[in-house]
């Protein structure tokens, strides 16, 4: 088969008329477990992000809450005046919210990960 042809057929028929074929195949000892590993770490990954991604949401939606609350009751002064200190303290606030940042995603997704994925699977 040339590769022209080989491109138009759909994977499952390629790897079909592989197997059927008269060539030997061999595959390495250990190939599926290795590969179960990288499916299991992947799907361990996406499943944390999806429940960081959770748990900003909810803060999220609740600072949103909590701020149109006190704008409600207090007006847009309270909006003006949090904005005029966090830009007049720029220098402190950044630091401090990049390492909260930073400690989150090492906390949620670095540790998790790697405890999870490390076990050893019987």
């Amino acid at each position: 088969m040339t590769t022209d042809k080989t491109n138009n057929i759909k994977p499952d028929r390629l790897i079909r008329s592989a197997l059927e074929s008269d060539i030997k195949l061999t595959i390495p000892p250990g190939l599926s477990d290795s590969i179960i590993r990288k499916l299991e770490k992947r799907v361990i990954l996406r499943n944390l992000i999806l429940e960081l991604s959770y748990k900003a949401g909810l803060v999220l939606a609740s600072i949103a809450i909590l701020t149109t609350i006190f704008v409600l009751f207090n007006g847009n002064s309270v909006l003006d005046g949090l904005l005029a200190h966090l830009s007049d303290n720029y220098r402190i606030v950044l630091p401090l919210l990049s390492a909260g940042i930073i400690t989150i995603l090492i906390d949620q997704i670095g540790l998790k990960f790697y405890q999870t994925s490390g076990k050893e699977h019987v």
